[in-house]
């Protein structure tokens, strides 16, 4: 008798061990992250310390008619895999679909103990017999998402495929449907908790993500999804005009297709999510290296245009290196000194004068092309460099067998005609000694098309890719400076400009130049690290036509402007001989903005700053109007203000700069060189109209 009550009691212990493991055979606890399936729904839901961040997630892939779904499939297995790879250790737990006469799927979860705060998801796509898709996603919910404080500080950020034709970041407020490109954030203003999701691939695939939000709530998304395939106005690939053909991304065929490779981020501080984002992406693709000064310089285009001219350069030449050179601008000894578009306006032989004249002041002569593009339009005219065998129409890229083209026609990175092209022009920079070359609307070679040269590349991205690293390897250790360019792939520019033409104006219509390049860098900061530096463009300090605009508070901004960003770059007309003068103005103005040594200084580190809020930006600039940079022994901090007529009062509490006023030896604005007023654990400001305040905190 005992033994069968003994016997009875261990077959129930067994059944309820059994019913237990059941019930958690499907949530994977990995680090800070829990990952549970669902076995009604079919889906999968993440959680971040026990937070739900990511509700009922499930795959997606279309293939011809059909769009297969893993919560219509089978779960048939969870596998986990010991990783280590790039971004150190980790774990990888493969969720594996199956279905009668469908191909398999394959959702895929890493986890690495370097980034606790990160989960990475993909989707793999195998078949007996070859497929091909040109839409699949690892990350799609239609379930309502409340992961943020319900307050109406919530913000979604829109970064921006390239930095074309003005193009802004956005953050809006939600509810507001957003598309994003690579990468998108979603965060709350007060608690700076956010959620980072976006593409860490971009060998194949134009990335997108998708939202929208709930109109009953600050918080709540009704749809999420993070897709490889998207084409749009933004890409370039889609336009309504006649002589710009629209395309749909290319399609990807195989017995295997991947997704991209999406991370999944859950942050107490938006801003170092973004970092981190950034971070993650240059560990997988390393960015081009670049181990010699920031650049300080001038450039060609933003006063003399198309009437660039060598007297006139080395007029310029020769200001910069007698007097602004020994007051300090420059950078460890050197300045570049650049041509931009019209650059052919010169002589072989001026070119080579030129760039002898620029040594001789120790200046580093820079140089501008468009290496995707054809500006002259002529379809008979033979390609430069390939000796007669190929004519322009040969190597145009074509959409419905129409030319593609944004501003300019646009030639196929992977044709032997356009690489030949490419070794023409980088060879003979090279034998007339430049050392900085400008390349300029190379969002040309990301362009979807018909058909590529290249029979194995399918995608636009998969065409800049093969185009770029053709390029990066012919300029060699030219600094390649990106102008309009996409975002990603990131690793072949030196910097890339974050903003399209800044031209100088504080109300310039429709944006104002400085804070429309404010707005870039207020949401695109993290890019220098994916670059080793942002581009702020050349900044303009004097135009006669608009002179009451060019006040010396107004140039504080716009120099402020370019130094927290990164490259620092003059663009004025500062010549006053060849045949298109500038105003000695321009030079009386540049030698009063451009010789402080504590802002210099700043422009010398490289670093972009970054949003004290992020929320509370400036209209019509969409800009933030404070910035922020933290050294070991400093913080620095950048208040800008746009308004016209009205000074700019206000504090800004220590908590909110990672300060405390026990930790603060002394405080100065580097414009004045006044002492900082810190009073009740706040720093105080008072900033003059079209002005601007730069504090540097030093610490103990």
């Amino acid at each position: 008798m005992k033994n069968s009550l003994l016997y009875k009691a261990l077959y129930i212990i067994i059944l309820l061990l059994f019913a237990s493991c059941s019930s958690n055979k499907y949530n994977i606890k990995e680090s800070q992250w829990t990952i549970k399936y669902n076995t009604e729904s079919g889906t999968v839901s993440l959680f971040h310390q026990s937070h739900p961040i990511l509700q009922e997630v499930y795959a997606r892939v279309k293939i011809g008619n059909d769009t297969l779904e893993s919560k219509n499939y089978n779960l048939v297995a969870i596998k986990k895999n010991s990783i280590q790879d790039k971004l150190g250790k980790g774990n990888k737990y493969i969720f594996e679909y199956k279905a009668k006469n469908k191909p398999q799927l394959k959702h895929c979860f890493y986890n690495y103990s370097s980034y606790p705060n990160c989960i990475l998801t993909e989707l793999i796509i195998e078949n007996k017999e070859q497929i091909e898709t040109n839409y699949i996603t690892p990350l799609y919910s239609i379930k309502e998402q409340s992961f943020l404080p319900n307050d109406n500080s919530n913000r979604v950020v829109r970064v921006p495929f390239d930095n074309d034709n003005f193009v802004s970041y956005l953050c809006s407020p939600f509810p507001t449907p957003n598309i994003s490109f690579e990468v998108s954030c979603f965060f709350n203003g007060k608690s700076r908790q956010g959620l980072v999701i976006g593409s860490v691939e971009h060998n194949i695939w134009k990335t997108g993500v998708l939202s929208h939000g709930n109109n009953k709530s600050f918080n709540t998304l009704e749809k999420l999804e993070c897709y490889g395939g998207i084409t749009h106005e933004l890409t370039r690939d889609i336009n309504k005009q006649e002589d710009k053909p629209s395309c749909e991304h290319g399609k990807i065929k195989g017995t295997l297709i991947k997704s991209p490779k999406i991370l999944i981020g859950y942050h107490t501080d938006w801003r170092k999510g973004m970092e981190e984002y950034a971070t993650i992406n240059s560990k997988i693709t390393p960015p081009r290296q670049w181990n010699k000064e920031v650049p300080f310089g001038w450039n060609s285009w933003g006063a003399m245009a198309n009437h660039v001219n060598y007297t006139g350069v080395t007029d310029v030449s020769d200001f910069i290196k007698n007097d602004l050179q020994p007051k300090g601008f420059e950078n460890n000894s050197t300045t570049y000194i650049g041509l931009d578009s019209f650059w052919d306006n010169f002589s072989d032989d001026e070119l080579k004068e030129f760039v002898l004249h620029c040594n001789a002041n120790n200046q580093k002569a820079g140089i501008y092309w468009c290496p995707f593009s054809d500006w002259f339009g002529n379809p008979n005219s033979e390609v430069e460099g390939t000796n007669g065998k190929y004519k322009y129409k040969d190597i145009y890229l074509y959409a419905n067998n129409k030319p593609r083209k944004i501003e300019s026609l646009a030639v196929d990175p992977t044709h032997p005609g356009t690489k030949q092209r490419i070794d023409y022009y980088i060879s003979r920079f090279k034998e007339l000694g430049f050392s900085y070359i400008k390349l300029d609307f190379i969002n040309n070679g990301a362009l979807e098309a018909d058909s590529f040269y290249n029979p194995n590349v399918t995608t636009g991205i998969q065409a800049y890719n093969e185009g770029m690293d053709y390029l990066s390897k012919a300029c060699d250790d030219l600094f390649m400076a990106l102008s309009i360019a996409p975002i990603f792939p990131s690793q072949y520019g030196t910097s890339r400009r974050i903003s399209c033409d800044t031209w100088g104006a504080m109300n310039e219509k429709p944006w104002g130049s400085t804070g429309y390049m404010l707005n870039s860098l207020s949401f695109g900061w993290w890019i220098d690290r994916l670059y080793p530096f942002n581009d702020a463009d050349h900044i303009l300090l004097y135009n006669p036509k608009e002179a009451n605009d060019y006040k010396e508070g107004a140039n504080r901004a716009r120099v402020t402007s370019a130094v927290i960003t990164g490259i620092y770059m003059l663009g004025d007309n500062f010549s006053l001989k060849g045949n298109y003068p500038g105003d000695l103005e321009s030079r009386k103005k540049a030698m009063k903005v451009t010789t402080n040594p504590d802002i210099n200084a700043i422009a010398r580190l490289g670093h972009s700053f970054y949003p004290i809020e992020g929320y509370i930006i400036e209209k019509p600039h969409l800009s933030e109007k404070l910035f922020m940079c933290e050294t070991e022994e400093c913080t620095y901090v950048v208040i800008f203000n746009f308004d016209s007529t009205n000074n700019l009062s206000g504090k800004i509490n220590l908590d909110r700069i990672n300060l405390q006023k026990t930790s603060i030896i002394n405080t100065t604005e580097l414009w004045t060189g006044k002492k900082g007023i810190i009073s009740n654990d706040a720093l105080l400001y008072d900033v003059s109209p079209q002005d601007v305040q730069v504090y540097k905190i030093n610490k103990k």
